[in-house]
This record gives structure tokens, sequence and C-alpha cells, in this order.
């Protein structure tokens, strides 16, 4: 819906003289605008669960191989 058509149906709200089909064509695109949004939200929320899961696997290898380095450290200091 075009900035000039919700005007125009807004006008009409003030008047009193809107009819339910406009009414409804205001609600429709409400939602399909939120529908939009929705989609976007999601898109970029999958975005950044991606990039944690790759930080996550990121942190565990270093914390793997740091426990490596400190288990010989360890076992040299016990002999």
């Amino acid at each position: 819906m075009t900035q000039n058509r919700l005007n125009d149906l807004n006008e009409k709200i003030e008047k009193e003289t809107i009819s339910l089909s406009e009414l409804a064509e205001i609600c429709s695109s409400a939602l399909e605008s939120s529908s939009r949004h929705s989609k976007d939200i999601k898109s970029m929320l999958k975005s950044i669960e991606d990039k944690l899961i790759a930080l996550e696997e990121k942190i565990q290898e270093l914390e793997d191989k740091s426990n490596l380095g400190f288990n010989v450290i360890l076992e040299d200091e016990e002999d």
C-alpha cells in the first residue's frame, strides 16, 4: 500500500466514511508488512545463530588445544 493510499484511508477514518473493504485493505497491508519484517528478523537470527555456532566450535578447538598443552606440562611436572 502506498503512503498516499494510506493517507486517503486515514482521512476516511476521520470522516467515518471508510468501508469495510477499505478497512480490510488496511489490515491486509499491515499483516503483509508484519510478515515481511518477521521474515527479515528470522533471517537475521539464523545468521547470528550460525555465527554463534561457528564461534563455539572455534572456542572448543582452542580449549582442546590448550588442554593438550596443559596436560603435557602436568605429566612432565609429575615425573
